[in-house]
């Protein structure tokens, strides 16, 4: 939507792992430092402690010969968007994700990680530490009870929501926002009006 350029480097995995495990020897900081060293303006747009991203921007650095910040970013999109947006009064909104995440279990979610593990698909795995994996494979390995690992998705899954508000503002003036209550017709209405007048226009 916002036309990202996302830098052409292949992933170094034997580069990942030096540095994912220096981080885990020596500690995440070392490599944020080293980060900060080559790219400021790069290490301040990335938490401290998130070592994924800080080993991918050194992994481009690396690759390229010059700081991550100085490729471009975005640019205009070569199409005209349309966002809509949904929102939910926050009570509401963690009760139906309370709602989902138990029925998840009830469906099965623990036999599917279960099935992951078995065939090979090991935590390490960046897929494996997303919500809800990462907390039933503690599970499953025995460092915590389902209950725990239960109220644990939820309340990662509370502060993904929370995010979410802080990534797609309700201030934000191109988003089109619609309260869950109402009825869809009226999101519906503004897509044909969007999409008649895109059609005239062409």
């Amino acid at each position: 939507m916002e036309n990202w350029t996302i830098p052409e480097v292949a992933p170094d995995l034997e580069f990942r792992r030096s540095l994912e495990l220096q981080a885990k020897i020596e500690g995440g900081a070392t490599i944020y430092e080293e980060l900060r060293r080559i790219s400021p303006d790069t290490a301040a747009q990335i938490p401290p402690t998130n070592i994924r991203r800080i080993v991918r921007a050194l992994e481009v650095y690396r690759a390229v010969g010059s700081r991550p910040s100085t490729k471009p970013r975005k640019g205009q999109p070569p199409f005209e968007p349309f966002f809509i947006g949904l929102t939910m009064e926050r009570i509401r909104l963690y009760e139906a994700i309370n709602t989902r995440v138990d029925n998840m279990i009830q469906l099965g979610f623990v036999d599917e990680v279960r099935r992951l593990i078995a065939e090979g698909y090991g935590p390490e795995l960046p897929a494996m530490s997303s919500v809800g994996y990462g907390e039933v494979t503690g599970y499953l390995e025995g460092r915590t009870s389902l209950t725990t690992a239960v109220e644990r998705i939820k309340t990662r899954t509370h502060r993904f929501a929370r995010h979410q508000y802080a990534w797609f503002r309700l201030g934000d003036k191109r988003i089109n926002w619609h309260d869950t209550a109402e009825s869809p017709a009226l999101a519906f209405d503004q897509v044909r009006i969007f999409l008649n007048r895109t059609k005239a226009s062409t």
